[in-house]
């Protein structure tokens, strides 16, 4: 029964000084000084022995700037404790606050000087050092102790505290090295690092990580190192040199491809087009897996595709039977078959071939969520052909069958674009407003730019005259009748000349000249929207697009380099910010093949 006294009294004991700690820590941040003090006292004066108490009294008498009662109770404290060490450093910042900088140098100096013959201290006195946001001497004291003792490891404090002060070479260096020591301790190190690397290769955190994993990998060719450097190059978006990373690590190791398959979707996601390919190229040739061969030939003829003008139509046709002849027409190439379809339908106008084909791939054993993949295609298809009613229903459909699923949010926003295209604004902007807060980004995206579309025209024009002609010209080109488009762009553009939706008409005009391989005609296109729109929300897009056409098609990369200039220094804003400065930077030969 004694025994339980004593247990259940030091439980009491502890919960009601926790509790006034409390009390006392809320009246320390509230600034109410002196009722923090009434309480830090009485727990001192019930245990003076309890470092947790003299501190905490310490902290309050000098907010209170009673810097003699500090002295008095370190006095008190020294001669009831044999470990005097860590008041020697309270003395030293005591006397800091009174000005006494010098008298506080030879009280830290005589608290580290206790490491030289008690080296197992380190971490107490260091961490006193911390509390006390002495970081030097805290720094200098955990060094202190592990060049003493080869057991101690306060790898993990110094990048701490390395990065408090601004030292990041350091603070790289001694994560790289905790890295070293626990590779699980990978993922930690990399979100610290993202708190000092940017997406500029020129930003001085990007330069002093790349050279304190140069310098190692140069001693030392650990596979770790490559990984750093894909990571910190993923993060500046330079794909291609994420790429010559992740290729030394798949040569060192021939283990599996499944970084390069990440790396190679990351740069489609980011649009380094040019890096993508290159891996996938890279993918299909070294590649011993059929299954990694086959996804790598899909995504590339995807990209293909995509970036297709109408003379490469029949040529990509070809490539895609034959992939399928190779790999099958079942559901394993269910995606390819999906992407196939789509082809067929939007680029080479042959949606009924599409809608058999899809019709085909239904009857394979689909799971739910790829039936609804098929369903929103054949639901694309049918606007295609304006078959506006029977579309409606397989959107539907898909909202009843997958409602928590993002293809019903996808599904929503194709209705509200269906009932834009059949000229019922105000029905399509309620369906809008609520995709505009959408899981996925894209959707949200899409729904806004359609909804301002239909919101920036209509407030003058409550007819819709304007946005009628507009949303005509807009289906012709979903449905890739490009010529009619085109003419109903330039009835559009004639009918309503110095309409706010003039550069909307230009720049979707342009497109369809890029994909009929007209570029002079969609050069002078966004050129006029860069002249007469400058201030406008499209002019970075113009911008940008005018770039791409003199890097790619006409051939005038200095042009293309002052264009991509100009998003960088006026546009900063922009979408196309990191692509423009990706491109001006390889146009003026910051890259080149070697790995950094």
């Amino acid at each position: 029964m004694r025994y339980l006294f004593v247990v259940f009294t030091a439980l009491f004991c502890t919960f009601s000084f926790a509790q006034d700690s409390k009390l006392a820590e809320n009246y320390m941040d509230q600034g109410e000084y002196n009722k923090a003090l009434k309480i830090y006292q009485k727990i001192y004066d019930k245990n003076k022995r309890n470092p947790r108490a003299v501190f905490a009294l310490i902290e309050v008498y000098q907010q209170l700037e009673r810097y003699s009662s500090v002295d008095s109770i370190i006095d008190i404290a020294q001669k009831s404790t044999p470990r005097k060490e860590q008041f020697y450093i309270e003395r030293g910042y005591n006397a800091t606050l009174q000005g006494k900088d010098s008298i506080a140098t030879n009280y830290y100096q005589k608290a580290i000087h206790v490491i030289d013959s008690l080296p197992q201290l380190t971490y107490q006195i260091a961490y006193r050092f911390e509390k006390r946001n002495e970081l030097e001497e805290a720094i200098l004291s955990y060094e202190k102790g592990m060049a003493l003792n080869d057991k101690l490891n306060y790898n993990y404090q110094l990048a701490k505290l390395y990065g408090e002060q601004g030292d990041l070479e350091k603070m790289f260096d001694t994560n790289v090295t905790l890295i070293e020591q626990n590779a699980v301790y990978r993922s930690r190190a990399q979100a610290i690092f993202a708190q000092y690397v940017t997406d500029d290769a020129d930003n001085e955190g990007n330069k002093l990580l790349r050279k304190v994993l140069l310098l190692r990998l140069r001693e030392n060719p650990d596979p770790i190192y490559n990984q750093l450097l894909s990571w910190l190059f993923v993060q500046q978006k330079d794909f291609k040199k994420a790429f010559i990373q992740e290729k030394a690590i798949y040569k060192r190791e021939e283990s599996n491809m499944d970084n390069l398959r990440d790396l190679v979707i990351t740069a489609i996601d980011e649009n380094d087009l040019e890096a993508a390919k290159d891996i996938l190229d890279y993918m299909i040739e070294e590649t011993q897996s059929l299954s990694t061969k086959y996804i790598a030939q899909s995504l590339k003829i995807k990209l293909r595709a995509n970036a297709a003008t109408a003379q490469e139509f029949e040529s990509i046709k070809l490539d895609y039977e034959n992939l399928l002849t190779t790999y099958g027409r079942d559901k394993e190439t269910f995606r390819l078959q999906l992407d196939y379809a789509d082809f067929l339908a939007f680029k080479t106008n042959e949606p009924q071939t599409a809608s058999d084909l899809l019709i085909a791939l239904e009857k394979t054993n689909l799971s739910k969520f790829q039936k609804a993949d098929v369903k929103i295609l054949l639901a694309d298809i049918l606007v295609l052909q304006e078959q506006f009613n029977r579309a409606l229903i397989f959107y539907s459909q898909v909202q009843n069958d997958l409602p928590n699923d993002l293809r019903a949010q996808e599904s929503q926003f194709k209705v509200a674009r269906t009932s834009y295209y059949q000229g019922d604004f105000p029905w399509s902007l309620t369906q809008l407003k609520v995709l505009r807060s959408a899981a996925s980004k894209l959707i949200a995206n899409d729904a806004m730019e359609l909804s301002l579309t239909i919101a920036d025209h209509s407030v003058e024009d409550t007819t819709f005259v304007a946005l009628k002609a507009f949303a005509k010209a807009e289906l012709k080109q979903y449905q890739n009748k490009r010529s009619e488009a085109i003419t109903l762009y330039d009835q559009l553009l004639l009918d309503h000349k110095g309409d706010p939706i003039e550069d909307e008409a230009l720049l979707k005009q342009a497109q369809l000249y890029e994909i009929d391989g007209k570029f002079e005609k969609a050069r002078d296109n966004y050129q006029l929207i860069i002249d007469n729109y400058s201030d406008g929300i499209l002019a970075d897009d113009a911008i940008y697009r005018l770039g791409l056409l003199y890097q790619e098609h006409l051939e005038n990369p200095l042009k293309a380099k002052e264009l991509f200039e100009k998003i960088i220094f006026s546009h900063a804003d922009s979408i196309h910010f990191v692509d423009a400065r990706r491109r001006y930077r390889r146009l003026r030969g910051d890259e080149n093949d070697k790995a950094f």
